[in-house]
């Protein structure tokens, strides 16, 4: 009788502990913050935003070009309601799947302030919600063919990564990919490291990186294992705005469709947190992009630009407000 009082009680406080702690500051990844969205289930979470693009010209510059990555409606992930630009932009277009806003400056002042007001509803999308959705959209077997291909920092290719996928077992494409999910977790230190990629082969090398490498690593040993997949860049929800920048992944499932895992968010000691954070990510990812090398912005991320002169120096910001209307069912 004690021990089975013993079990309930230690049961109950691992699942408080589950209820008033997810989404907390994951302690192995401190760059990103999971908030608790202010409304959940069938209702979206609301975010304002504004995204700064702010430019230094100290020297003689005849003409600056910027172009930035602008945030769209996604069936079932978000609803993007409004989007305000302090300066109008050249244009706007859309190419491989993306939107873009193109801004040209001429003989420009000694510093250019742009900023980008968006309004936007979040809603929960994971393999949970995937996996109830009768509904799964219809995708091209060409579009697919392109998230197979080896491209930089995705080397499916290399021998390792050929080896090590090799080595994941799994008796169809859900078990191959969650057995992936927990190799990289297993195998990989959550470390910082600045700006620049490291890649999927450096990666598994020495077993360490932030977002960018656990995406890649797991991309590249999807594809692999010939699972379509691809690196989704955008932001998350979060306080902190120098690490809101993040980057995620989708991975095409023959019964389900694209389906959303984070795998850097998911590395927690804890093995039962893993498993829950496989199947489920809150509201609080905004995506920007699913193009891992972008040419049109000369495989930055976000954002690229251009000048014609004296060098000039761009800073890149983005600051969360309150939202200022409730959220709606959907």
């Amino acid at each position: 009788m004690k021990r089975h009082l013993y079990f309930l009680i230690i049961l109950f406080v691992c699942i408080t502990s589950f209820v008033d702690g997810y989404g907390q500051n994951n302690p192995r990844q401190p760059g990103l913050v999971q908030n608790s969205p202010r409304n959940s289930g069938s209702q979206g979470n609301i975010v304002e935003f504004d995204l700064s693009y702010n430019f230094s010209v100290s020297g003689d510059t005849k003409r600056i070009s910027l172009l930035v990555v602008l945030p769209e409606t996604i069936p079932d992930k978000q609803k993007i309601h409004e989007i305000k630009c302090s300066r109008k932009p050249l244009r706007i277009f859309k190419k491989n799947g993306n939107r873009y806003a193109e801004f040209v400056f001429m003989d420009p002042e000694r510093r250019i302030d742009i900023e980008i007001s968006v309004t936007a509803e979040l809603f929960r999308y994971d393999f949970i919600t995937a996996s109830r959705n009768n509904s799964k959209i219809p995708v091209n077997r060409a579009e697919l063919s392109e998230f197979l291909k080896e491209e930089s920092y995705i080397e499916k290719e290399n021998e390792k990564i050929k080896e090590t996928a090799k080595s994941i077992e799994g008796k169809n494409d859900l078990e191959i990919v969650r057995n992936i999910y927990r190799y990289v977790l297993d195998n990989m230190e959550y470390v910082l490291h600045g700006k620049k990629s490291f890649g999927a082969v450096k990666a598994l090398r020495l077993k360490k990186g932030d977002c960018s490498e656990y995406a890649d690593l797991f991309v590249a040993l999807c594809r692999a294992r010939e699972i379509p997949a691809r690196v989704v860049s955008g932001y998350t929800v979060n306080p902190d705005t120098k690490t809101s920048k993040h980057n995620w992944v989708e991975v095409y499932l023959q019964k389900y469709g694209w389906v959303p895992f984070d795998p850097s968010s998911g590395d927690r000691a804890n093995g039962f947190f893993r498993d829950i954070s496989f199947s489920r990510m809150e509201p609080v990812y905004i995506y920007f992009s699913n193009t891992r090398n972008d040419a049109i912005l000369r495989n930055y991320h976000f954002c690229s630009y251009s000048y014609w002169g004296d060098r000039v120096r761009l800073r890149d910001s983005i600051e969360f407000k309150r939202p200022s209307f409730p959220s709606k069912k959907r």
